[in-house]
């Protein structure tokens, strides 16, 4: 590692009780929403044994590898055990259901009907944990004409009308990010933690059915159906655009929202006698509009660390257009102590910490993701057959 935001992690950043220590959850899942919901989870203190088939979780295999593991499923399943186990195997079936019978939370993100054809529908699922909190995430629904479906984030996307959305140029698009799968898992780990409350306070097992469909919805319904909230409002999407603009060597972003940062935009680029032609401009959107085109030129003149000193200086909100890799360098991110190196038998991994300080403790990463079936010794030695 050679990015100055990449620090080791140390025997003090384990010491602080995190929350969820003595949680055990039952991982059955592949792809993104499941896996990265578990390490959420993980990350806070439980316990998270991950169950994958002999084949392993699909996604290790998925998109950029390193030495043979893809680093998109390494920074999904950080923090976990590994067990293999064929459910399609009576054997190891009821293994499976050993491991569910202490446990907490159990999350599985299959289809439908692939519970119930295991045996592992709710109701079975409660005779062997009455205790348990289940959270079952689905594509589009647990019913529906859509429910065995397969589901991915672009046909998310699409189907709640983000695609759309972002179509700047007219052309729908996809973002380049997993934003579907990443949003459902931030949601189902919020879940998993109300349906302890929940349990505890019912002495009751809970069972949590969510779809990446409800979720992206509800996601995206605060301000990209701004103009759909009155049912009579026929109006047309008036929110402002998020233009990046182009200076001298880079890009930057200005946020301006109030009347007196706007004000100060145009003091900043010297053109201070626009100020009143836009306040005549009525219309809200087009005003935006013909702001940004006016600032765009002079922003041209000066470099992306010039402007922002500037900008700074006059309290207007602007920053810069960072490739992925300077964002490790960036000083705010190294003082946050984000990163950290763990390292695996392909060598040191870069890996985030949760999002949260604990009174003012940082829950650094402290276990790397699995090798395929690494816990299976472990945790299966004292699991019998039909116990």
């Amino acid at each position: 590692m050679t990015s100055t935001s990449t620090s080791s992690t140390t025997g003090a950043a384990r010491d602080f009780p995190r929350p969820l220590e003595g949680i055990k959850v039952v991982e059955a899942c592949s792809y993104i929403s499941g896996p990265f919901c578990a390490q959420m989870l993980s990350d806070l203190g439980a316990d998270v044994i991950k169950v994958e088939p002999p084949s392993g979780d699909p996604y290790r295999n998925f998109g950029h590898s390193w030495e043979g593991v893809g680093t998109v499923w390494t920074n999904s399943n950080r923090g976990k055990d590994s067990v293999v186990l064929d459910l399609k195997s009576p054997d190891d079936l009821a293994k499976f259901k050993t491991l569910l019978r202490d446990a907490d939370i159990y999350i599985e993100n299959w289809r439908p009907h692939v519970s119930a054809s295991l045996g592992l529908g709710f109701e079975q699922v409660c005779e062997l944990n009455p205790h348990i909190v289940q959270l079952s995430i689905t594509g589009y629904g647990p019913d529906g004409v859509l429910a065995k479906e397969p589901a991915f984030d672009a046909l998310i996307q699409g189907r709640t009308g983000l695609l759309s959305y972002e179509a700047g140029d007219g052309v729908p698009r996809a973002t380049n990010t997993f934003i579907a799968d990443k949003v459902a898992a931030v949601f189902a780990a919020q879940m998993a933690l109300s349906g302890l409350i929940s349990r505890d306070r019912s002495q009751q097992a809970v069972h949590l059915e969510t779809s990446m469909l409800d979720i992206m919805a509800y996601y995206n319904f605060p301000d990209m159906f701004h103009n759909q909230t009155f049912i009579d409002d026929k109006a047309t999407a008036t929110l402002a655009p998020q233009p990046v603009l182009a200076t001298r060597d880079g890009y930057l972003v200005l946020s301006p929202v109030s009347g007196k940062q706007l004000s100060r935009t145009l003091d900043a680029i010297g053109h201070p006698e626009w100020k009143g032609e836009l306040k005549q401009i009525k219309d809200r959107k087009e005003m935006t509009h013909t702001f940004f085109e006016r600032v765009a030129g002079p922003l041209k003149l000066k470099t992306t660390a010039e402007w922002l000193e500037l900008f700074r200086e006059l309290d207007v909100p602007a920053g810069p257009v960072n490739e992925p890799r300077a964002h490790f360098d960036d000083p705010q991110v190294i003082h946050n102590e984000l990163y950290s190196e763990l390292q695996t038998p392909g060598g040191p991994v870069r890996a985030i910490r949760y999002p949260a300080r604990f009174n003012g403790h940082l829950l650094k990463p402290h276990k790397p993701a699995p090798r395929l079936g690494e816990g299976n010794g472990e945790r299966l030695a004292s699991v019998r057959s039909g116990e």
